[in-house]
């Protein structure tokens, strides 16, 4: 059994939102980051060595970390799900592509924004970070919109993927949601219609409490 270490409103809601869709057994271990339980020396040993969330415990004891890689590795374990495209599909290197375009541009444009104090460096630097920040993240969703260009309703074509429901996640940050909308029609579609699954909408609502 796999074990999810997660905390509410966080990166976590994609893999379990994976686990839910694949129908793998799972546990789940709630940090306690309020009270800095993920800064802790035994969390920092054990789990994750920065003292980040999410984890995930395999079935043969070691820790997996980073978001995007765990919602991919989930998605392999069940093909017969079909949450991500065949390793020979040409759709393949465009789900890779989403995943980690969202973990190595979306992701850290977030942190920028809503962490300013990690990227400051003099006091009263917070709001110009969040500025660029902001501008930065409206520049990268418009990468993702052209993918429905072509009025798909997922990332990679018909059906949803692991990619699509990663990418959903960060749909869900943006600090603006009334520019955002309309400046993305094709991703605020996706997105809702992540969310209607069962599997991902369960996972989501645990999120929102």
């Amino acid at each position: 059994m796999h074990t999810l270490y997660w905390k509410p409103s966080s990166g976590s809601l994609a893999p379990m939102a994976l686990l839910e869709e694949t129908g793998l057994p799972y546990s789940m271990v709630k940090v306690d980051a309020d009270a800095g339980e993920h800064k802790s020396e035994a969390y920092k040993r054990d789990v994750h060595p920065l003292g980040l969330i999410p984890a995930l415990k395999l079935r043969d004891g070691r820790v997996m970390i980073e978001s995007a890689a765990i919602v991919a590795y989930l998605a392999d374990l069940a093909p017969e799900r079909q949450l991500a495209p065949a390793p020979n599909s040409s759709d393949r290197a465009f789900y890779l592509q989403w995943l980690v375009y969202g973990a190595a541009t979306l992701y850290p444009a977030y942190i920028r924004f809503y962490h300013p104090d990690y990227h400051r460096v003099r006091e009263g630097d917070d709001e110009a970070v969040q500025e660029l920040a902001l501008t930065a993240l409206n520049e990268a969703w418009k990468a993702v919109e052209t993918a429905f260009t072509d009025g798909r309703p997922f990332l990679t074509g018909e059906r949803c993927t692991a990619a699509d429901i990663y990418i959903a996640m960060m749909a869900l940050w943006h600090p603006d949601k009334k520019t955002f909308k309309p400046a993305c029609p094709g991703v605020d579609r996706m997105q809702a219609a992540v969310w209607q699954r069962p599997a991902a909408a369960k996972a989501l609502a645990l999120h929102a409490r």
